[in-house]
């Protein structure tokens, strides 16, 4: 367990208030103040999740007491379904894509029809924050809710339904066990990524029609 130093010494390293770390973790800012003062017990779930929240923002915590910055930080995230977890991973993108002048969220692997009306709620969600969207699907899938000019085809052969994603400085895939996934904060690597998104993009057949019932213009 990280200790309230620590706390406070990785929000001041971030230099972000309480009440900002407080409305991430869903708790109220008098009550992280009580923590990071060491006045309130804190349980071992919210301990984790502080420390979960500093370490996405690339801080990691040393031996005695100590912080130091990660440039470039690789974290996990992980719920009990895959469900959750994809949707924390998309909150992770919002949240990520508001600092970007011209957003876009890069999806390959994807599929519009297994994916829950939350996900499609929360791709709106992105979507109203200007950010625009690109999906790399399988040959074949006529279930698209995106505009079609939005969309392009993998071929059978070379499509496998694990989701990867390239946003801003990050890179994120869902593992072999759907209920975790790892996010990778790595400005270079991002670009390569979206350099061979854009590669793929230009030579792969765009879909002509589409037979979902939903639509999210």
């Amino acid at each position: 367990m990280i200790t309230p130093t620590q706390m406070r010494a990785a929000r001041a390293m971030l230099d972000v208030s309480q009440g900002h770390v407080a409305e991430y973790l869903g708790i109220a800012a008098n009550t992280l103040s009580k923590i990071e003062s060491g006045q309130s017990d804190v349980s071992v779930s919210r301990n984790t999740d502080i420390q979960r929240f500093y370490e996405r923002e690339g801080i990691e915590f040393i031996e005695n007491d100590g912080v130091q910055r990660n440039e470039y930080p690789i974290f996990f995230l992980e719920t009990e379904t895959h469900e959750e977890t994809y949707i924390k991973l998309l909150e992770n993108v919002s949240e990520v894509l508001k600092e970007f002048k011209e957003p876009e969220l890069l999806i390959m692997y994807a599929d519009d029809k297994v994916s829950s009306p939350r996900v499609h709620d929360m791709y709106r969600k992105i979507r109203k924050q200007g950010v625009k969207m690109r999906q790399l699907i399988e040959e074949g899938n006529e279930y698209i809710v995106g505009p079609l000019d939005e969309y392009r085809y993998i071929p059978k052969n070379f499509f496998i339904n694990r989701v990867t994603l390239v946003f801003g400085d990050r890179i994120a895939n869902e593992t072999a066990n759907v209920l975790k996934a790892i996010v990778k904060v790595d400005p270079i690597n991002a670009e390569i990524q979206r350099n061979t998104f854009n590669m793929l993009w230009s030579i792969l057949e765009k879909p002509t029609r589409t037979e979902a019932g939903e639509r999210y213009d």
